[in-house]
């Protein structure tokens, strides 16, 4: 494949192009069809094609929508990740195209809450050391540094950061709160699940008694939103369910806290960095320490978390419910 180190700033967006295959993890997708929908939006120099008028100075969008079908009725694949970068990669075949961010709706995954869309954002470019790549739900609105574009206009890559976030609530449905919730973090634009731990029920130790034990949860996530801006979002979500903030020992029908952030240690009371109780907490460490046995706590008082969890005064206070609480019907 030719590479090229120029940059661009020009773009070919097509949308909704559409077909049905039999893709995903589970055995009946594999067999039955179920529609799949794809954006691309493509970058590459226009300036030619604009001065001559002249289709063999731009893409032929037409062949690049042909394309897009045929590698979704072609090999079967588990993942919509693994059929976006199949997508990006037949893309990019075509030379004058530098970069291309494309999205693929799945809008009848097999979710058992009620939800509108499910979809994975890639990204693919290239340049004289070879492709570079990351995924969020919403590539318009990665965050960007700098002045937010290079000397040339073209808008640089943002950096994909790592979040660690804890989920919890004992009032209401809370196994569906969290559900809804894992979902309205993936939607975030920016953001994209990348695990969710088992299910945990948590006796509400230190309140009234008759108080409703919690249910709790860890998501892994990866989000080119800074870690304020992603606290902002998690309180928007929890707000949205009923989160108020005015008890903070209290019950609660959602809390999100943002347990760790690509490592950093930060005092500022605002966003402690790592969370200055996980250590001590086995609601957050026994879900974490399942989602990723060699998960590390940074800090002082930092550690392996399957250590961590060993020693917690509370370890006994935690049930594991559920590995398969998110789809549905669990607790």
């Amino acid at each position: 494949m030719k590479r090229s180190t120029r940059s661009v700033m020009d773009s070919i967006r097509l949308t909704g192009v559409r077909a049905e295959a039999a893709h995903g993890v589970y055995d009946f997708e594999h067999v039955d069809k179920q529609p799949f929908i794809v954006d691309a939006t493509m970058f590459l120099d226009l300036a030619q094609a604009g001065r001559t008028d002249d289709l063999d100075d731009t893409v032929n969008y037409g062949a690049i929508a042909n394309g897009i079908v045929e590698i979704i009725e072609g090999e079967h694949v588990d993942l919509i990740e693994r059929l976006a970068a199949k997508i990006a990669d037949r893309i990019l075949d075509f030379d004058r195209i530098q970069r291309v961010i494309v999205t693929v709706h799945k809008p009848n995954a097999p979710i058992k809450v009620p939800f509108g869309d499910v979809s994975v954002t890639i990204e693919r470019s290239r340049d004289h050391t070879g492709d570079s790549a990351f995924a969020s739900s919403d590539a318009e609105s990665r965050e960007s540094h700098g002045s937010g574009e290079t000397q040339s206009g073209a808008r640089p890559a943002s950096r994909v950061h790592k979040a660690v976030v804890a989920m919890g609530g004992n009032i209401g449905d809370v196994e569906q709160t969290l559900r809804a919730a894992v979902v309205a973090i993936d939607g975030v634009p920016g953001n994209q699940i990348t695990g969710i731990s088992p299910l945990y029920r948590t006796a509400a130790w230190g309140m009234e008694p008759g108080t409703p034990d919690f249910l709790n949860a860890v998501v892994e996530v990866t989000t080119t939103l800074d870690a304020d801006t992603l606290l902002s979002a998690l309180q928007t979500i929890e707000a949205a369910h009923g989160r108020s903030r005015e008890v903070h020992w209290g019950s609660r029908p959602l809390d999100l806290d943002i347990v760790d952030f690509d490592g950093e240690i930060s005092d500022d009371p605002h966003l402690t960095l790592p969370h200055p109780r996980a250590w001590q907490r086995s609601f957050v460490l026994a879900p974490w320490a399942d989602l990723d046995p060699n998960a590390v706590l940074p800090g002082e008082h930092g550690g392996r978390v399957a250590d961590l969890l060993d020693g917690a005064a509370d370890r006994d206070s935690v049930e594991c419910l559920s590995d398969t609480w998110i789809l549905g019907g669990t607790a």
